[in-house]
């Protein structure tokens, strides 16, 4: 199982923490990239709004009126000037308001989030800090600390609720993000070099990416307690 160090916000190493190899250590097989492209793409699809519409042939304005007569015109027998074959009409097969969202099973989502945070750990990108306990919100202090003391160009920092004073005050720095830990997904941490965690989320994100991977591990855990 990997040790990962463990420091304070200064940087002074306090300690070690032990992580599951399911999660933070997991194989590879190959196909890390294909996965990941998939869950992206996902998440990609997930947040497009949607909202596009044209104007059908029910909407569309004019053409209440019979254009000329029924016959001796040598024309087409028309009666509207919106259909779709004609100058001025009503789209064909025109883009309505939907959802492009669509779902990717969650273990593959869960597996596709070890897979990054096991090459995070592997290339020395994935740091946890006991926490960061600021006392009062200055975007300066954020600064200093990130990029000053643990020299960071960019990270995303994954902590609980007990870090809002620390969340605003670096939320307004462009190169780093905040990830509260219970919604971790794989976009954000791939949009990052660094993936920093405080030492109660990573524990909390390992044991939920292992229940995620393993249903059946919380399931027994619980019979036995109960028993």
């Amino acid at each position: 199982m990997p040790k990962v160090d463990l420091f304070d916000k200064t940087k002074t190493k306090i300690g070690e923490v032990e992580l599951s190899d399911r999660v933070f250590n997991a194989e590879s097989t190959g196909k890390e990239n294909v996965l990941v492209s998939e869950v992206v793409k996902m998440q990609l699809a997930a947040v497009r709004q949607g909202t596009h519409a044209t104007k059908t042939y029910a909407t569309i304005s004019g053409g209440n009126s019979k254009p000329w007569k029924q016959k001796g015109t040598g024309r087409a027998r028309r009666g509207t000037m919106r259909s779709s074959t004609l100058r001025g009409g009503a789209p064909a097969f025109g883009p309505q308001p939907r959802s492009y969202g669509y779902n990717v099973p969650l273990r593959k989502r869960t597996a596709a989030v070890a897979a990054v945070l096991s090459d995070r750990l592997r290339s020395g990108n994935l740091f946890v800090i006991k926490n960061f306990d600021f006392d009062k919100i200055k975007t300066k202090d954020a600064v200093a600390l990130l990029k000053g003391t643990w020299n960071f160009s960019e990270a995303v920092i994954i902590a609980g609720d007990n870090e809002e004073n620390f969340y605003f005050s670096m939320r307004n720095l462009p190169e780093f993000s905040f990830l509260p830990q219970d919604v971790i997904n794989l976009y954000d941490l791939i949009a990052y070099k660094n993936v920093v965690f405080t030492e109660d989320s990573v524990k909390y994100v390992d044991e939920l990416l292992q229940n995620r991977l393993n249903p059946r591990r919380k399931r027994v855990s619980e019979t036995t307690d109960g028993e």
